[in-house]
Parts: structure tokens; C-alpha cells; sequence
């Protein structure tokens, strides 16, 4: 028998949904990199793989 979440064993795992509300975004050209499973919608700045932010960022830093 599965024991699901607070002994609720009638409750399969499979059907608690988690929603990608999380974003993640360049800071350089704002292009959406990911979307990440969050409770809320959240924004987190990263970089992307694109050489052009990269170097821009390494400007920026110095």
C-alpha cells in the first residue's frame, strides 16, 4: 500500500501537479532561458549560452 502525502493513502503521487510558474531570463538580451516548477510566479536572472551576452557581462564585471 502507498502512503501518499499526511497518510492520505488513497492519493496517488502522480496526481499532485507542480506548474513551471518560474521563468528564467538572460539579464543580457532578455530571452527566456527555462521555465522552472515554482508554488508562485517568480523571475530569475541568469545568463544564456549566447557568446555575445557572455562578453558583454565580462565587460560589465571589470
Amino acid at each position: 500500500m502507498r502512503v501518499g502525502i499526511s497518510g492520505t493513502a488513497h492519493v496517488e503521487l502522480a496526481a499532485i501537479q507542480r506548474f513551471d510558474l518560474g521563468i528564467l531570463i538572460c539579464k543580457s538580451c532578455n530571452e527566456v532561458i527555462t521555465t522552472l516548477p515554482t508554488d508562485r510566479h517568480v523571475k530569475f536572472y541568469g545568463l544564456c549560452k549566447d557568446m555575445t551576452c557572455i562578453e558583454k557581462n565580462k565587460e560589465a564585471n571589470q
